[in-house]
């Protein structure tokens, strides 16, 4: 019984020192990434955009003031943005947007068509011919 006890006591004294010798499993986790320096840059940019069209605008309105001081009594002066430009420049960013989803749905079945191939022809033993109609097709698999 004695040796039993014996051989207890150093098991759990083992187990006591690898406790206080290994870190704990939150001091091995490591730190949280700091993505401030991100966020913070977003909103510097914002702002920086925000304050040139502020400017802009504001240069546009001087002018118009002046235009206005000095008698002119006509409409204001175009901005370069009409309806048709308004028009292209929502569509060109739809087609954008679209041919992105486009691209990332090719890569996509091209990975999915590698796998299928690689299957078909190193796994199965298929090879591959082109049919009557154009297609690849696998045969003596």
């Amino acid at each position: 019984m004695f040796p039993r006890t014996v051989k207890i006591a150093g098991v759990a004294t083992l187990f006591c020192a690898c406790a206080a010798v290994l870190p704990s499993p939150v001091e091995a986790q490591a730190p949280p990434m700091d993505m401030s320096w991100g966020i913070r840059s977003q909103m510097q940019y914002q702002a920086q955009a925000d304050a040139a069209a502020r400017a802009t605008a504001m240069a546009y309105y001087r002018y118009m003031q002046q235009l206005r001081a000095a008698g002119y009594t006509g409409p204001s002066l175009p901005t370069g943005v009409t309806n048709e430009s308004l028009r292209a420049s929502i569509n060109a960013a739809n087609q954008a947007g679209q041919a992105y989803n486009r691209a990332q749905f090719d890569n996509s079945q091209r990975k999915s068509n590698t796998a299928y191939d690689y299957d078909m022809r190193a796994i199965r033993g298929c090879s591959r011919a082109i049919d009557s109609n154009g297609r690849w097709v696998y045969y003596g698999c």
